[in-house]
């Protein structure tokens, strides 16, 4: 029996050791600097390393218990850029291909047509109307903490709000502090990269904590059943009506790429005409109308779904590694951390997270999944946070209505803070 146990064990559905030769390969590659900047390697070395990080977070007992393998694969990540474990061509090479190549755009484009098509219409509507006010309920009283701390860090309850509240929730790097600080810029007359520095940890800060409570919130559901919908958002005592076995074929697979990358140059294409609303948020919103509408048959949107999960199962441990590889500098966070500023970021991620769970309950979901969905994927690194905040609560179900609230309240936040930052600035 131990035997059979011992051989079931996978990497990557390799064996062990056949792994471990795979991944001595790699790093020999590295430290040779055979890893040029094209797509062909750094898809190979974050693929590899991903998926060792992943296997050593959901093997080693007490990881696995309290954060799990989507934790580790980008604090993990992040500690091995930090200590100089990576060369530095390696790192430009994943930088090159995570940040500049497209590699997020294909992964999430995937993720976002494959879990709004993989859910009951009815429900996806019922939802949507409902966890939107809860998020914007839980991120206000976020902020109004913030602004708490703002005066206890001595910074002053406005740019507690400016700098750490609105950073926070306002959709991650990219799409929400990166734009926040030219905001601020342009306002204030201070160099965009000043502002950029003094936010970014908030932002980086909030990710990683709701990523850590993703797994605790997982074991809690494990203790309390009743607070949890094991990756069920309404309860209304329904039952949704089970999707159909997926059967994919590589020409569905392909058909499911072509619509994933359809909808996403949709999306460009009306951030063009108009540039307030990002890219991804245009992508959901037309997703949902076309799956609310029924406009695609259910063979296409079989195809979509199925390239969705194809991605999930292919290159999540991939993409958080290479996001914690790229974009969590623990140096620049470490030199902005004190205890108190800590203690803020804890203590504002708490009450986003319980005020969700409480208001979530009341409006008709189950508590652990609001807390989720319309709390803590408030205070995530957009597209990519959710992919790691669900991944580390076990709860990839709660994709679409999680996208639908980081966009939301990311464009929120925006407008919030250019407002605040012109009256109290």
């Amino acid at each position: 029996m131990g035997a059979e146990k011992k051989d079931a064990v996978r990497i990557a559905g390799f064996p062990p050791k056949i792994y471990l030769i795979i991944l001595v390969l790699t790093v020999v590659c590295m430290y040779m600097g055979v890893i040029p900047k094209s797509l062909v390697p750094a898809f190979f070395v974050v693929m590899v390393l991903g998926e060792a990080l992943n296997f050593i977070g959901n093997t080693v007992p007490i990881v696995r218990t309290y954060l799990g393998g989507s934790v580790i694969c980008i604090l993990g990540a992040a500690a091995l850029r930090a200590v100089g474990l990576i060369p530095q061509q390696s790192l430009e090479t994943m930088d090159y291909f995570i940040n500049d190549s497209g590699f997020l755009i294909f992964y999430l484009s995937a993720l976002i047509t494959g879990s709004l098509f993989n859910i009951d219409r009815d429900l996806l509507l019922r939802a949507t109307v409902r966890i939107l006010p809860v998020a914007v309920a839980a991120v206000g009283a976020g902020i109004l903490a913030s602004g708490i701390f703002g005066i206890l860090l001595g910074d002053g309850f406005w740019d507690g709000i400016l700098y750490i509240g609105v950073a926070m929730t306002s959709g991650g790097m990219t799409a929400g502090t990166v734009p926040l600080s030219s905001i601020y810029s342009q306002t204030l007359g201070v160099d965009a990269s000043v502002i950029l520095t003094r936010m970014a940890p908030a932002t980086v800060l909030g990710n990683c904590i709701a990523i850590i409570y993703g797994g605790l919130l997982n074991n809690l559901g494990k203790s309390h059943p009743k607070l949890t919908g094991n990756g069920k958002l309404v309860n209304d005592g329904t039952v949704a009506t089970p999707m159909p076995p997926m059967k994919p074929t590589f020409a569905l697979l392909c058909t499911g790429l072509f619509i994933s990358l359809a909808f996403y140059q949709f999306g460009a294409l009306l951030h063009s005409v108009v540039p307030v609303v990002p890219t991804y948020a245009w992508m959901i919103i037309s997703v949902i109308i076309v799956k609310g509408t029924g406009v695609l048959s259910a063979e296409l949107e079989d195809a979509a779904r199925e390239w969705g999960q194809f991605a999930i199962h292919s290159w999540t441990a991939a993409a958080l590694a290479g996001l914690g590889f790229t974009l969590i500098d623990l140096g620049e966070i470490l030199k902005v951390l004190t205890p108190l500023y800590l203690i803020a970021i804890l203590v504002i991620e708490t009450v986003i997270t319980l005020t969700a769970a409480g208001l979530g309950k009341l409006v008709g979901f189950y508590p652990l999944e609001s807390a989720i969905a319309a709390g803590m994927c408030t205070t995530n690194m957009g597209g990519s946070g959710n992919v790691a905040v669900l991944s580390s609560s076990h709860r990839m179900e709660l994709l679409p209505f999680a996208q639908i609230v980081t966009r939301s309240c990311g464009a929120l936040m925006l407008t919030l803070g250019g407002i605040l930052v012109q009256i109290v600035g």
